[in-house]
């Protein structure tokens, strides 16, 4: 697998990081299969300069090393053709071999505190995953970085994209979005549901979380049906 890490690029003007996220991976996607996209809070600090929510966002590539710079070139063009001036996007990409618990250790701490750009580009550097930042200051590679790092986990943030979830229109019967990518639907009181209908606020769509290697809709009861509920 290939993480592909995206962070900062959004400003008054831009569509947002996860939206963003997800018109890269339709590019990657014309060459190589893309599992999903991720979404990973970070910290919310004074001391960092973000726009509102302070995520970033992981393209998960099916892909072997040899296509590694291949992959992140089209995610960069992408960006470089995209981005709004005043963003500070950055970009980083690595094959999971790469992904060291220090890695982890730099994504987990993103999530609580406050870190450096400096220690991000010495960080991937080392580990030989490629990294850039772009714009003014390049920012963006802290969380791009944080990302690739909390994504190989598989147990941290939620899929803003995965398989065909976002076509089901709601309200549908479990079993249909058991059919679309999701291993399990659980209450957020930890029991598993196999049967009802399940549904999302404004009809958006429902968005599971990777834990511990399987992909979870965490659930509430709501007028005989079950709403989706968000797991940062």
């Amino acid at each position: 697998m290939i993480y592909v890490g995206i962070d900062d690029t959004n400003n008054e003007e831009s569509v947002g990081t996860a939206k963003f996220t997800r018109q890269v991976a339709s590019k990657v996607a014309e060459k190589f299969r893309v599992y999903g996209v991720t979404r990973h809070q970070l910290a919310q600090n004074s001391e960092i300069d973000y726009s509102i929510h302070n995520f970033c966002a992981v393209i998960h590539v099916e892909a072997d090393k040899s296509h590694l710079n291949t992959i992140f070139s089209i995610a960069k063009t992408e960006i470089m053709n995209n981005f709004n001036i005043g963003s500070d996007p950055g970009l980083a990409t690595a094959h999971e071999d790469n992904i060291s618990s220090s890695v982890v250790s730099f994504g987990l701490d993103a999530k609580y505190k406050v870190v450096k750009r400096d220690a991000a580009i010495k960080l991937a550097r080392d580990s030989e995953i490629i990294i850039e930042g772009f714009g003014e200051a390049g920012n963006g590679v802290v969380g791009a970085l944080a990302g690739v790092g909390l994504a190989s986990t598989k147990n941290d943030g939620r899929f803003v994209q995965l398989g065909d979830l976002r076509k089901i229109k709601q309200p549908e019967p479990i079993q249909k979005f058991l059919k679309s990518g999701i291993d399990k639907v659980i209450t957020v009181e930890g029991v598993i549901i196999e049967e009802g209908i399940i549904f999302n606020t404004d009809n958006k769509p429902v968005k599971p979380s990777p834990v511990n290697g399987e992909i979870v809709l965490f659930v509430e009861p709501v007028d005989n049906m079950f709403r989706a509920v968000n797991r940062d």
